[in-house]
């Protein structure tokens, strides 16, 4: 009985797909893949599924359910953002194609493709870096240009000076709160590390994940200001150097700018190399 069973529905599936078939012919409609009915079904219920043929079309004429185009959402997403100058649909099939639907990530490359050649090669090679010197980058950015309050600070639970302050000038219920963040965290099975705290805002605990994406999303003001006050970013990035004592300015950013008029610099070896063109 087991094995007739399994022919039933067998059938009933051929059957399916052989009036989905006919009715996609009378419409004039491309017929759906065998997984796209495939995945109907599962999602009609599996072997409760009633084989509504009605039920189908309509959820397949009108894009609904597991014929939604994905792209749909994509695009609402991106949208949702205030844009000068929209991206094309082809702009967005193109990446999605490369990428898949990540909004996010959509989001940076356009950012960083509207950027001008040198903002984009500093950006570039400054995202190399790690968080740590990421989150220092940002830090001497709030300090030094005074765009934005200094709740704007990330601060750093592995780093002693930043626990040292947060012991000293933390509320009691804020220290409370940042408790009850970290053991979520690790319930979670992740690390709470970066965060700020708006106590000129609205007084809340913002957990910073997405390092680079805060540098991408300021980098226009933040290379201007390194371009202003290059002696502010002069702190240390030991982890991305070649050499002992490399700071951000000389062996990062400043390569970059030297390298787009035409000259290799080497900050490990003190050279400085006209580039042949």
């Amino acid at each position: 009985m087991a094995e007739l069973n399994i022919i039933e529905k067998a059938n009933k599936v051929l059957t399916f797909r052989k009036y989905i078939r006919e009715e996609c012919r009378k419409k004039g409609l491309e017929y759906p893949s065998d997984e796209k009915i495939a995945e109907y079904i599962a999602d009609c219920g599996g072997d409760n599924c009633v084989y509504d043929l009605n039920d189908f079309m309509c959820d397949y004429e009108n894009k609904i359910g597991v014929f939604k185009d994905p792209f749909v959402d994509f695009k609402a997403e991106v949208f949702k953002y205030a844009w000068a100058t929209p991206p094309s649909d082809e702009e967005m099939r193109s990446y999605i194609a490369e990428n898949g639907y990540n909004v996010q990530g959509f989001l940076r490359q356009h950012t960083i493709n509207a950027m001008s050649p040198i903002e984009k090669v500093t950006l570039l090679a400054t995202l190399k870096l790690d968080d740590v010197c990421l989150v220092e980058l940002w830090n001497e950015f709030i300090e030094e240009s005074c765009l934005y309050g200094e709740d704007s600070y990330i601060y750093d639970l592995t780093s002693d000076k930043d626990i040292q302050f947060i012991q000293k000038n933390f509320p009691n219920d804020k220290k409370a709160e940042l408790t009850r963040l970290i053991r979520n965290a690790k319930l979670h099975g992740k690390e709470l590390r970066f965060f700020q705290w708006h106590n000129l805002n609205d007084n809340e605990i913002h957990v910073k994940d997405d390092i680079k994406g805060i540098i991408i999303a300021y980098w226009g003001e933040i290379f201007e200001r390194i371009m202003l006050y290059p002696l502010a970013y002069e702190f240390k990035v030991e982890k991305y150097a070649k050499g002992d004592g490399s700071t951000y300015f000389d062996d990062v950013f400043f390569p970059c700018v030297a390298e787009m008029v035409g000259y290799k610099i080497d900050g490990s070896k003190g050279t400085i190399t006209k580039i042949e063109k």
